[in-house]
């Protein structure tokens, strides 16, 4: 499917953005208290936060755009699971590049590519919010109250599914891309 300008741009952002954070978070250190917090890890994990902070504007900018109507399809066509009818043009779309043991073009719009893009957003979007209120609920030292330290958890859980959604949607594009569609082309194609 051909997406204009502004989809393109936040996609590359938010793609670049989120996968430097979970690369980032392999070699960060966390703040603890009563620990020193110097070096590689704890530079990453300053780079961590800015990068989050940054895709979390970009993700906010996202939903800005989504809900003005400045993304094609709308809401609508990124979750699909609210409408009988999407639903079940996804589901039909499923069995029938199942049986014909191929995938759909990407040229023409899809209901799956749109509910597996609104999944995407839903989770990368629970990761920003989550990080932002460890941003803001943390202290220097790593102390934070309670109800920090379970969102802190939910973010943890949050970001293995990303790793999961990244890995297999790039796998995907790349298989796409393979196939001859111009998946990658198309989407990383930033200019006019």
């Amino acid at each position: 499917m051909k997406y204009n300008q502004t989809t393109r741009w936040l996609h590359a952002g938010i793609a670049l953005g989120v996968s430097a954070q979970l690369i980032i978070s392999l070699i960060m250190d966390i703040p603890k208290p009563d620990r020193p917090f110097t070096g590689l890890g704890a530079t990453a994990f300053e780079v961590h936060e800015i990068t989050g902070m940054i895709v979390a504007a970009l993700l906010l900018v996202h939903w800005l755009a989504l809900f003005s109507n400045h993304i094609p399809l709308g809401l609508g066509h990124l979750f699909p699971w609210f409408s009988k009818q999407r639903l079940c043009t996804m589901i039909s779309e499923i069995k029938r590049q199942w049986t014909q043991r191929r995938l759909d073009d990407t040229q023409q719009a899809s209901a799956l590519a749109g509910a597996v893009h609104g999944l995407g957003l839903l989770v990368t979007t629970l990761m920003a919010i989550t990080g932002v209120v460890l941003y803001f609920g943390m202290a220097e030292n790593g102390a934070m109250p309670p109800l920090v330290k379970d969102i802190k958890e939910v973010h943890e859980l949050t970001s293995n599914l990303l790793w999961a959604y990244l890995i297999s949607h790039a796998g995907i594009a790349i298989l796409h891309q393979w196939l001859g569609h111009r998946t990658l082309a198309d989407m990383f194609k930033l200019g006019k």
